[in-house]
């Protein structure tokens, strides 16, 4: 199965801004997932953890349709995020929830230092421009486009 980790502030948003990188937005970002054949979809995003907090106080919290609207429309099959998305236990330690047995690809502007964090330099080292893309955190998400059209061949 493949498995697409993904951040959103700075990676599917500009930095910041709370704004959809515009070459993802419109549900852009997800019709070039779908399309590159992810059938599963990990938020590493630092808002996991406001999620987390939420469903232990209100075990009914909308985890799934938060992370929706919280990407600002590069998502627009809401019934499919809700099919395909996980999130990662401890978003601070997001790189140690990355399944290297699996077939997995890694997108987020902040990789190198979470890659880092928990001892996984040599897999970034190893998988950057590959498996692990580091896009522009103030870019338009070109960068994600083009990287999620072929990550058959990047393997």
């Amino acid at each position: 199965m493949k498995r697409l980790y993904f951040d959103i502030d700075g990676t599917l948003l500009v930095r910041d801004s709370g704004e959809p990188k515009a070459a993802l937005a419109h549900g852009r970002f997800e019709r070039a997932v779908r399309e590159a054949g992810f059938e599963q979809i990990v938020c590493v995003g630092k808002f996991v953890r406001v999620i987390r907090e939420m469903g232990s106080l209100a075990p009914d919290y909308d985890g799934p349709g938060t992370i929706f609207r919280l990407c600002a429309g590069v998502f627009t099959d809401e019934a499919w995020v809700r099919a395909s998305l996980s999130l990662v236990l401890d978003p601070h330690n997001r790189a140690a929830e990355v399944d290297t047995a699996a077939d997995w690809w890694y997108v987020d502007d902040e990789a190198e230092a979470f890659f880092a964090r928990v001892g996984r330099t040599d897999l970034f080292r190893q998988h950057l421009g590959g498996r692990i893309l580091v896009p522009q955190p103030h870019g338009d998400g070109t960068d994600v486009l083009d990287w999620l059209r072929g990550p058959a061949d990047r393997a």
